[in-house]
């Protein structure tokens, strides 16, 4: 389930929620069913730095599915950052990023097994793969996703749209209106996912 939760990033200007500290919501649709919501929380400003939260909840015949990630920027650049997934009650990954001097400590959890780590040497990161929920990727070639640990590539599909190819491959389409995310369309386990904005949370 690897390609899960196109899931933040803070860098230059956040797109402002509809009201100041109110959530935007996405319905998630299956066939054109709702079967869960997306929650992108409004920028947070605090202990000298920025947090960025987006939080899934997805409930199919299959699966109960549970993400949320996590960011924390200071002057645009990604200090720490994690991601989890929980799938019928337990805990499926775990991904951990945080900055070392000149480089980012990258930490796996996945079910029951060790924790493995890694290395990323692309520095600084100012863009992860949740902020195409915040701000419309203007000019972006790569970016960071925080659950693969990462650097993933953007292209543009049509004018306001893109698409985030994945490490294994599968692309996650955004598509944006005036510099909002609309629309994701994203595969989970075979199954054709649309998170669709609510209509009370879109900026007018």
């Amino acid at each position: 389930m690897k390609e899960l939760i196109p899931t933040l990033a803070l860098g230059l200007v956040l797109l402002q929620p509809p009201v100041a500290g109110q959530a935007i919501v996405y319905d998630i649709l299956l066939a054109g069913r709702s079967v869960g919501e997306l929650t992108v929380a409004p920028s947070r400003s605090g202990d000298g730095g920025d947090h960025l939260r987006v939080k899934a909840v997805i409930n199919t015949f299959l699966y109960d599915v549970v993400y949320v990630s996590e960011n924390r920027f200071e002057n645009g650049v990604l200090k720490a950052s994690m991601s989890s997934q929980e799938v019928n009650g337990k805990l499926k990954e775990k991904t951990n990023t945080v900055q070392t001097s000149d480089r980012y400590r990258v930490t796996f959890v996945e079910g029951k097994a060790a924790a493995r780590q890694t290395t990323l040497t692309a520095h600084p990161i100012n863009h992860t793969v949740t902020s195409l929920y915040y701000r419309e990727p203007l000019n972006l070639k790569h970016i960071y996703s925080d659950r693969y640990g990462e650097m993933c590539a953007v292209q543009q599909a049509t004018a306001g749209a893109y698409d985030v190819v994945m490490p294994d491959g599968k692309k996650t389409r955004y598509t944006y209106a005036q510099g909002q995310c609309h629309e994701v369309k994203v595969q989970i386990v075979g199954l054709n996912l649309i998170f669709r904005i609510q209509p009370g949370s879109v900026v007018r």
